[in-house]
């Protein structure tokens, strides 16, 4: 089960990371608003480094949601702000000063959720383990690589023009990187949500934790 978790958040950073060259995905329709301006991005961002600032006076063991963590942690861990926020990273709204901020500031929170989680063999944390669930398949959800994030060097870009075309070892070679990125992606996508789906249907979690679940795995099916 770890090491499971630990590849599917390696998977997820690796998605997430080509956002700044990365095509639109078909994306689930959303039951809130997306993110449409730059401003409600930079709100979830200050929620973020509050939340890590706070995570310092707590060594120990992480803050909880509804809890010691105040609403800071309650908005960058919940799932459908995350959601959003990635949304509108896809979508153009951010640069990429402030999408790599937030993607290094978000990964050890998730990690360290995880590891709580995983700690205490199921029985705290649950709340939280669920939210990184969908924070991740939102990220999952929201990118995927497009052909000139693969092409390598100078020549990064597909030339248009006859008169220099890419050669064809350095196109297949690029096609097959991509290739291999969207089977990555999707992979890491359908293994969180069997795995969390047999999770749904355990009795491993309490009554809201496993409704909250089932709502989010909903929504990426």
């Amino acid at each position: 089960m770890k090491l499971f978790f630990r590849l599917r958040f390696v998977l997820a950073l690796c998605a997430f990371v080509m956002t700044t060259a990365c095509g639109r995905a078909t994306l689930p329709v959303l039951p809130y608003p997306a993110v449409q301006s730059s401003s409600l991005l930079n709100q979830y961002l200050f929620a973020l480094r509050a939340a890590e600032s706070r995570q310092i006076a707590y060594p120990d063991e992480p803050l909880w949601l509804r809890d010691e963590g105040g609403r800071s942690v309650d908005t960058a861990l919940n799932a459908d702000n995350a959601a959003m926020v990635f949304y509108g990273l896809s979508h153009g709204v951010g640069n990429e000063k402030i999408t790599n901020e937030i993607l290094s500031t978000l990964a050890p929170m998730l990690q360290r959720y995880e590891a709580a989680y995983e700690k205490s063999q199921g029985k705290w944390y649950q709340d939280e383990y669920v939210e990184t669930i969908g924070v991740q398949l939102a990220m999952l959800s929201a990118f995927q690589p497009k052909l000139s994030t693969v092409l390598p060097g100078p020549g990064k870009m597909i030339p248009t023009s006859l008169s220099t075309p890419t050669p064809p070892a350095v196109s297949d070679h690029a096609r097959q990187l991509l290739q291999f990125y969207k089977t990555s992606q999707a992979e890491a996508r359908n293994s969180i949500l069997a795995k969390s789906g047999e999770l749904a249907n355990s009795e491993r979690l309490k009554a809201p934790a496993k409704a909250r679940l089932q709502v989010l795995l909903e929504r990426y099916r």
